[in-house]
């Protein structure tokens, strides 16, 4: 584990770390650890585009004037808000660059979770629709701030650092899972809202926006227009970012490209692997 200042540095270069796709979604930052934390205090002038990472994260919000779009969701961050961003998950922020912003950033590998348990905490959260929650006390936030300045030269600190990370993430799922939160508001058109749920439950299948606008009953005109408006990005590049992510996921499962191809609503192996290869830089066998 980092130092809290060394932190902060390496953490302004990882963000700024992207795959630049299609100019539509992108992937930013990467994470060959089981974990990482940033405590980031700062003013900088940066527009996000959407993007998404192949990790999950947590963040945990102190200060500034800050809006969190996931998933079409828009949220207006207040102190002491927590962020629950699973992997996959399509977001941006728009930060006001006046305002110094704070927040405690913990980025999770999804194999690491899985390792201990504790996928529920980005799962639960998911099946209830919950991004943002407000907690009852700072608990969360101590520890939070306790891991953030872990020495690494402390005995034992890695067993200190896992033992922490532990009750933060089960102390998120309890909460979630007894009703022990309150969700923070959020702007979202419902509509839009609906059709998303009913594109990431329906991977599988092959979508199109002609699919997608004759379910609804909508036009496909304002289907398009809307979908946009709300996430950012246009319908086909929302749908095909997250089979191309299902598949990924379920290659790291220990399924086979072909497997994974078809389980993720391709119906052509070619095409799959190019779309694969132009998402993630590289082909599904090396990710194996």
């Amino acid at each position: 584990m980092l130092y809290n200042r060394q932190i902060v540095l390496y953490n302004h270069y990882m963000e700024n770390f992207s795959f630049i796709t299609d100019g539509e979604y992108v992937k930013r930052g990467y994470l060959k650890e089981d974990y990482k934390v940033f405590h980031i205090k700062d003013k900088r002038k940066e527009n996000f585009e959407f993007h998404y990472h192949e990790f999950s994260k947590i963040i945990f919000f102190i200060s500034g004037d800050v809006k969190y779009n996931i998933e079409g969701k828009e949220y207006q961050l207040e102190p002491y808000d927590v962020l629950l961003v699973k992997s996959g998950d399509i977001h941006r922020p728009i930060i006001n660059e006046n305002e110094m912003y704070e927040r405690i950033v913990i980025w999770i590998d999804d194999k690491y979770l899985k390792s201990i348990n504790l996928t529920k905490c980005f799962e639960v959260a998911d099946s209830k629709g919950i991004h943002v929650i407000k907690t009852a006390d700072n608990n969360l936030f101590k520890l939070a701030d306790t891991l953030s300045n872990s020495n690494h030269d402390d005995y034992a600190a890695e067993q200190f650092n896992n033992a922490v990370l532990t009750q933060i993430l089960i102390l998120i799922t309890r909460r979630i899972m007894n009703n022990d939160v309150v969700t923070a508001v959020f702007k979202s058109d419902k509509q839009i809202d609906t059709i998303i749920s009913f594109i990431n439950s329906n991977l599988d299948k092959k979508l199109t926006v002609n699919d997608i606008s004759n379910e609804f009953f909508i036009s496909r005109y304002y289907l398009m227009h809307k979908f946009k408006e709300c996430t950012g990005k246009s319908v086909y590049s929302y749908i095909q970012s997250k089979k191309l992510i299902k598949a990924l996921n379920n290659i790291n499962n220990g399924m086979t490209a072909k497997q994974a191809c078809f389980e993720s609503g391709f119906g052509d192996y070619s095409v799959f692997l190019k779309a694969f290869k132009k998402e993630f830089g590289v082909s599904p066998s090396k990710i194996r």
